[in-house]
């Protein structure tokens, strides 16, 4: 594997502080036959997350069809190693690298949707959550990485509420939309992305009719015109005005000569529009008699760069004020304690001092104990919850500490 990163802005530094690292392929920046080569089914990635828990890194993967996103706790250097982990022995297309605030607010924006061509689209939601359970199973993100992820969860959810509502299978649509003149068309596959291209086109005010291709035709879970076995395909190639391709293959459906023939027998040009993740065809010179999307051309022309500024603003805050409190645990923490265990140290003597003159019994101290400790705690909440805020916060402790009289870190 062959890659550069640029170093972490913190390598030079000696204070300790949460680090959190990214690299993304991501399209446009990635090209769809890159992504594809960076492709892992779930057994691939499973491993490759033990092998990463094993050399003992923090680590999250997402995965989707515009795009392959690894984060990791600590610095580049990390990242580079968790890279290598995933993709042992492969050359790998130079990555976009984030560090720290930026990872926050990148994983904030996908979760969200706002990276999306279909701004607010709503699978990348659920497939950010999945990829955490994974690393969550494989014991690959804990503490506050864990949390960092979670919180990246809800900031999608509450970006969601704000963002117009979307269909499931955002591009399956644009691509619906695409084949909307044609009187026939025909979809290969019988996942979710065929499913809501077919259904969309079904829906429409003058619906083409829809013939379905599939490997398993008595399996199909929706509706269509029509449904055919996939060994059928190659005569919808030569037939059908419009081809939708979604399948979950992990290779080409057909070779370029298949593709040939079927086109030869045309006596128009073909509409193909591959959805699939790595696409179902690479056809070359064909450009007379086929006109070939794929999942970056649909990308390109669904994108809506009018993201609500205030979805944005609401995003930002969320990061920044998440990014305070990793950066502030490390700052504000031996603080906190030290004021606790100050406070703890001062309950317990003075209810020695008093259950003395008192002449009370062990009930009677517990009693005592409990009541000076709640007291205590009910005084110190405010001023403990504001060290742990955010940077305000992390400012304060020095002055805290000076005030309580404890030694923070050094």
């Amino acid at each position: 594997m062959s890659t550069t990163t640029p170093a972490h802005p913190h390598a030079a530094e000696t204070q300790p502080t949460f680090r959190v690292t990214s690299a993304s392929f991501a399209h446009p920046d990635t090209s769809s036959a890159e992504r594809a080569s960076l492709a892992l089914n779930s057994d691939r990635l499973e491993k490759a997350l033990a092998r990463i828990r094993a050399a003992g890194v923090d680590a999250f993967v997402l995965a989707t069809c515009l795009r392959v996103e690894v984060v990791n706790v600590g610095c580049d250097r990390a990242n580079r190693r968790v890279l290598e982990l995933l993709y042992e022995d492969q050359e790998l297309p130079e990555p976009v690298i984030r560090f720290d605030r930026d990872v926050i607010q990148h994983l904030y924006r996908v979760a969200a949707g706002l990276d999306s061509p279909i701004i607010g689209e709503p699978e990348v939601l659920g497939q950010f959550r999945g990829a955490l359970e994974m690393s969550q199973a494989h014991g690959a993100a804990g503490g506050m990485f864990e949390k960092l992820l979670q919180s990246a969860v809800r900031a999608g959810r509450a970006a969601r509420r704000q963002l117009p509502q979307t269909g499931t299978g955002s591009l399956a649509l644009v691509a619906a939309d695409l084949a909307a003149d044609a009187e026939e068309v025909a979809v290969f596959g019988a996942g979710a992305m065929a499913r809501a291209a077919t259904e969309t086109l079904r829906r429409k005010e003058n619906p083409p009719r829809v013939t379905v291709y599939a490997r398993r035709p008595s399996a199909v879970g929706f509706d269509a015109d029509d449904i055919r076995d996939m060994s059928e395909a190659p005569k919808a190639l030569a037939a059908f005005p419009v081809v939708i391709s979604a399948t979950s293959s992990k290779r080409e459906l057909f070779d370029g000569a298949a593709l040939s023939e079927a086109l030869a027998e045309r006596s128009d040009r073909l509409l193909l529009v591959d959805l699939a993740m790595p696409p179902d065809f690479s056809p070359t010179g064909h450009t007379a008699d086929l006109h070939y999307i794929n999942l970056d051309d649909l990308a390109d022309h669904a994108r809506d760069k009018q993201a609500s500024n205030e979805v944005e603003t609401v995003l930002n805050g969320l990061a920044a004020d998440m990014w305070a409190k990793l950066t502030n645990h490390d700052q504000v923490g031996p603080v906190i304690s030290a004021i606790l265990a100050e406070a703890r140290q001062a309950v317990e003597e003075e209810v020695r001092r008093f259950s003395g003159k008192l002449h009370a019994d062990d009930a009677q101290i517990a009693v005592l104990n409990q009541l000076a400790q709640t007291v205590a705690h009910r005084v110190l909440h405010r001023p403990l919850s504001y060290l742990s805020s955010d940077e305000q916060g992390a400012r304060a402790a020095p002055v805290l500490a000076e005030v309580f009289g404890v030694a923070g870190a050094d």
